[in-house]
């Protein structure tokens, strides 16, 4: 019975323990991805999912206009529309803090400038001060045109400048997938 007493609570110690696992780990989450997309598109009546397969070559492509590899073989863009209107299109991304995985998410307008970025989730104990709307908003208006680069248009954030560099590189390859994979209307 004693043993059995034991097993039991070694159990509730370590589901706790899972439980307890995000806290451990520093994981703040900021957003859902359905949170982040009604922030960036509030005027949306609708919102579609568009999913597209980076074959090797889109790849290279993208990743040599981002200047920064992609390594997702399968982007989902969402397209936001107020009735006949398209507002814009949204991609959520990963990148890598120092050493843990963080998401964004990234809006871009019809113009394929950067509406906003927002931060869905951040794992480490430093660096989440990228989280931040005043820092957030220097990317809006950004293109493929600008450097999108720490010390260049983007200020750094002391004590998060690797968070800081991986997001300008996520932006980066945001605008890139968007510009090489969403398409565009023509102009006559």
């Amino acid at each position: 019975m004693e043993r059995a007493g034991r097993r039991g609570a070694m159990r509730r110690r370590a589901a706790m323990g899972l439980a307890t696992l995000p806290l451990l780990l520093g994981v703040k989450v900021y957003h859902t991805e359905a949170e982040a997309l009604a922030i960036a598109f509030p005027d949306a009546t609708s919102v579609e999912a568009h999913a597209f397969v980076l074959d090797e070559a889109t790849r290279r492509a993208v990743s040599a206009r981002a200047a920064s590899p992609v390594r997702e073989h399968l982007v989902t863009f969402h397209e936001a529309h107020r009735g006949a209107t398209t507002l814009g299109q949204a991609v959520v991304l990963k990148e890598t803090g120092k050493s843990l995985p963080f998401r964004f998410l990234v809006s871009i307008r019809p113009d394929g400038a950067v509406d906003q970025v927002l931060v869905l989730d951040y794992r480490e104990p430093r660096g989440y001060e990228i989280e931040r709307s005043s820092f957030l908003r220097q990317f809006r208006s950004r293109t493929l045109g600008d450097p999108i680069r720490r010390g260049r248009d983007i200020r750094n954030i002391t004590g998060a400048t690797l968070s800081v560099d991986s997001l300008t590189r996520g932006v980066r390859r945001a605008l890139a997938l968007y510009e090489a994979l969403v398409p565009h209307p023509r102009s006559p």
